[in-house]
C-alpha cells in the first residue's frame, strides 16, 4: 500500500541525489531560450501564415497530441526495454514523488523531477528538422518549415502546462479556467488507482476523449 510516509520517504532520496549545482531556473530558460529560437529562426522559412499554411499547423499541433498521449500512455506507463529510461523516470520517479494531494514542488530544485531532462528540446529540435525537411521534400519547403515551428510549439506547450499542472492550486495561472481544468484531470492522472489507465493527455484531452480513457470528477473543495 502505498502511503504519504512512503512518498515522503521517496521525495527524501530523490532530493539526496539532485546534482548540488541543478538549478530548476537555470533549466527552464535552457528549455525556453532553445526552444523559442529554434521557433524563430524555422518562422523566418514561412513567408506567409496564409490559410493552407494555418491548416497544416494545426494538423501538426493534432498530431502532437496523439503522439504526446501515445509516448505518455504507452512508454511512460508501460514497461519497454527501448524505453526503460524513460518509464523509470516517469512512473519510476515522477509518479513516486508526486501523488494527487502532493502535486507541488518544494522549491526550484524539485523541478529536475517535474521538467523534461533539458537536452530534450534539442533532440525535439533534431526530430522537428528531420520531420519538416522530409515532408518538405513532399508539400514545399515552406510548409515543412510550418511543421517544424508546429512541433516545437507542442513541445513547448507541454512544458508549459505540465509544470502548470504542479503549480499551487491558488497560484494565478491555475486561475485560468482552462490552465486550471488540465490541472485537475492532471491530479485525477496521479492518483493512484489510475494513474496508468486514465488522463495521459497534459495539453488537451483529445487523444484521453477518442481513446476512452479521459476520466473527470468534480473538484473536492
Amino acid at each position: 500500500m502505498y502511503s504519504e510516509n512512503t512518498l515522503e520517504a521517496f521525495r527524501s532520496r530523490y532530493r539526496a541525489n539532485i546534482n548540488q549545482w541543478y538549478n530548476g531556473y537555470i533549466h527552464m530558460l535552457f528549455v525556453i531560450v532553445v526552444g523559442v529560437s529554434y521557433i524563430a529562426f524555422r518562422e523566418q522559412s514561412i513567408a506567409n501564415w496564409r490559410s493552407g499554411e494555418i491548416f497544416i499547423f494545426l494538423v501538426t499541433i493534432i498530431v502532437w497530441n496523439f503522439t504526446e498521449y501515445f509516448v505518455h500512455s504507452r512508454l511512460g506507463h508501460q514497461k519497454r526495454k527501448l524505453a526503460a529510461m524513460f518509464y523509470k523516470r516517469h512512473t519510476g520517479d515522477h509518479h513516486s514523488f508526486f501523488s494527487e494531494k502532493e502535486l507541488v514542488p518544494k522549491d526550484h530544485k524539485d523541478w529536475r523531477v517535474t521538467l523534461f531532462p533539458a537536452w530534450l528540446v534539442i533532440v525535439t529540435g533534431i526530430i522537428a528538422s528531420i520531420v519538416g525537411w522530409s515532408v518538405g521534400l513532399l508539400i514545399g519547403e515552406e510548409l515543412g518549415a510550418v511543421i517544424s515551428v508546429g512541433l516545437m510549439v507542442g513541445y513547448l506547450g507541454y512544458e508549459f502546462c505540465h509544470f502548470c499542472d504542479h503549480l499551487p492550486q491558488d497560484h494565478l495561472l491555475v486561475k485560468f479556467p482552462w490552465i486550471g481544468h488540465m490541472r485537475h484531470l492532471h491530479s485525477l492522472h496521479h492518483r493512484r488507482d489510475i494513474m496508468h489507465q486514465k488522463n495521459f493527455s497534459i495539453t488537451f484531452p483529445l487523444a484521453d476523449l477518442v481513446f476512452g480513457t479521459f476520466y473527470w470528477e468534480k473538484p473536492k473543495r
